[in-house]
């Protein structure tokens, strides 16, 4: 088969679907990514597929640019002719979707997370019900990665729920994040949060609880991974970012090309996010045998068994994520290696990328 895979960041069509693309490419189907061009790593090389650039604005909403990009996509859809296109993020399944519509083929769209915008009475979450009501029923299937968003598509009359497949993730390759020794001498217990520095990622609430926690417990430090939010309305910036590690309350770790190196090092990840799709932060850490502590949220809660891999607090409540965090800094050695191997457990059982290779095999890549 001929395959196409569209989205609005190489890099990212790498990290997450580089598994469900690889083992594509070796049962033999002609695999394409198409997106924005990177330099960042070689990802036709990498995966052994075709690379198209094209042009698009991840954040603007210019109705000229936007349609400049359903043009594009229709015309190389048109000459490429493939059998079938997945497309991930907003505007590729939105504009590669009827692209995919006009060029009669067949198209899958997968919501990897409908945000915490969507869910918002703006005037973007307005546009953005507006377009997915356009373009989604043109799609072959609608895929979500939890019931939350599958409901939530449903009662806003976006899609009919018999097109909507709950995709478990995007999967986790669990022999690739697995457990691995220490490399620090330290004694303090090292809490770490990975995300994007946004408020709605739980950035306040992380750093309130890091700071009632350090008062009571001076021996441990809350580490915080991840890019800045810039400019953004909801975003951390750099000087904010200063404040906190100036006050002693966080350590800033800034991005890394390997993220195991930190999360091995740590004893607990911590994500007090307002909405995921399914985090792929918390699936990581528990693959890697980490106790985590997260918000009872859509993204967070399917993959923590709470009591038993880690604890669920009330989501946007510093205090409750104090009272977790302060319940897990009693747990003795042994009940935290016991967090960790539950955790791992329920990681391969429900969110292996073994499982969503086979789902994209079976379900839409039959040769």
């Amino acid at each position: 088969m001929k395959i196409f895979f569209t989205a609005n960041v190489l890099w990212d069509i790498y990290i997450f679907r580089g598994g469900v693309i690889k083992a594509l490419v070796e049962e033999g189907h002609d695999v394409t990514v198409i997106a924005p061009y990177e330099t960042r790593i070689d990802i036709a090389k990498e995966l052994g597929v075709k690379v198209i650039n094209i042009k698009l604005n991840k954040r603007g909403m210019n109705p000229v640019e936007d349609l400049k990009l359903l043009a594009e996509l229709y015309k190389i859809y048109k000459k490429e002719k493939p059998d079938i296109i997945f497309h991930y993020t907003i505007k590729a399944n939105i504009y590669g979707t009827l692209a995919a519509h006009f060029a009669k083929i067949k198209s899958v769209a997968v919501l990897t997370g409908l945000g915490y915008a969507f869910v918002t009475n703006s005037f973007v979450s307005k546009i953005a019900k507006f377009l997915y009501k356009l373009s989604l029923p043109f799609a072959q299937e609608v895929c979500v990665l939890n019931e939350d968003d599958k409901n939530l598509l449903v009662s806003e009359k976006i899609i009919k729920p018999e097109k909507v497949f709950i995709l478990p993730g995007e999967g986790i390759n669990t022999e690739r994040f697995c457990p691995m020794e220490k490399s620090r001498n330290s004694e303090k217990t090292i809490f770490l949060m990975i995300a994007r520095a946004f408020f709605d990622k739980g950035v306040k609430e992380y750093t309130e609880a890091a700071e009632n926690i350090k008062k009571l417990y001076p021996d441990t430090e809350f580490q915080f991974l991840g890019a800045l939010g810039g400019n953004s309305v909801s975003g951390i910036d750099e000087n904010q970012m200063k404040s906190f590690v100036d006050k002693g309350i966080l350590n800033y770790l800034g991005t890394v090309n390997d993220v195991r190196e930190v999360i091995k090092n740590a004893d607990c990840i911590v994500l007090p996010s307002y909405r995921e799709g399914i985090s792929r932060t918390l699936l990581e850490g528990a693959a890697m045998e980490k106790p985590l502590i997260a918000s009872n949220v859509t993204g967070c809660k399917e993959i923590i068994v709470d009591g038993v891999s880690g604890f669920l607090a009330e989501p946007k409540n510093s205090q409750d994520l104090t009272e977790k965090i302060k319940k897990f800094l009693i747990l003795s050695n042994e009940e935290r290696i016991s967090f960790g191997k539950a955790g791992r457990k329920h990681i391969i059982n429900n969110f292996d990328e073994k499982i969503i290779i086979d789902i994209y095999k079976n379900r839409w890549c039959n040769l």
